[in-house]
């Protein structure tokens, strides 16, 4: 990483959130992994972040960053809600649906405004999507509408940065366009992707200034 300044991972504790800390730390990096549940094996150079809300996030941040003796995050990953089969749309649970909207749209969205203000102009701001945000699956409606909303959502605070201040904050969507390798929710994908392919990319973009506005892996 051509940055000393940790890089601030949000949905640590998730499968993809988990490897990815790991992966950045493997690769030099300092990580923060925030989280909302315990972190499975945070291992070398992660240093754990908990937190119950995500107004309380930059606060949590400045205190890990304070105790440690580290500077602020120079970047952010939001690995923000999962994957998963279920219902036909139009049979989708009411409550199931509004669940979804909130952990997989309304939480990236909450976490960017908390989070985008510790970051310095120039900084790396990177959402992680998949495949469902481009492509409809049956029985994972709601994850492939809130993926298609996360991207736009990206698009709009790029936008909304560079208008406000040229240099600001760089808004980027990493795209994981197959199933990530090792997880079981995945009946038989007909690709995969490993974790060392999406820090890699990942790590591209946190490293390149004119790192494009979307990232396919």
């Amino acid at each position: 990483m051509t940055s000393p300044r940790p890089v601030l991972v949000v949905g640590a504790s998730g499968y993809v959130g988990s490897r990815v800390a790991r992966g950045l730390a493997a690769d030099g990096a300092t990580v923060l992994a925030a989280a909302r549940h315990p972190l499975p094996d945070a291992g070398e150079g992660v240093v754990p972040v908990g937190y119950e809300r995500a107004a309380a996030l930059p606060d949590a941040v400045r205190d890990v960053c304070a105790r440690d003796g580290l500077p602020l995050p120079g970047a952010v990953v939001a690995s923000i809600g999962g994957w998963h089969k279920g219902a036909a749309l139009l049979d989708e649970d009411p409550d199931r649906w509004t669940a979804t909207l909130a952990s997989h749209l309304t939480a990236h969205l909450d976490v960017a405004r908390a989070l985008a203000p510790l970051l310095e102009p120039g900084d790396p701001y990177v959402v992680l999507n998949g495949a469902a945000s481009r492509e409809a699956m049956a029985g994972s409606g709601a994850i492939c509408v809130t993926g298609a909303g996360l991207a736009m959502l990206v698009q709009v605070l790029r936008l909304e940065a560079q208008e406000a201040a040229p240099g600001a904050v760089r808004f980027h969507e990493l795209v994981i366009d197959h199933a990530v390798a090792g997880d079981d929710r995945n009946a038989d994908p007909a690709q995969t992707r490993t974790t060392a392919q999406v820090v890699t990319a990942l790590r591209g973009v946190l490293d390149d200034a004119a790192a494009p506005a979307v990232t396919h892996v």
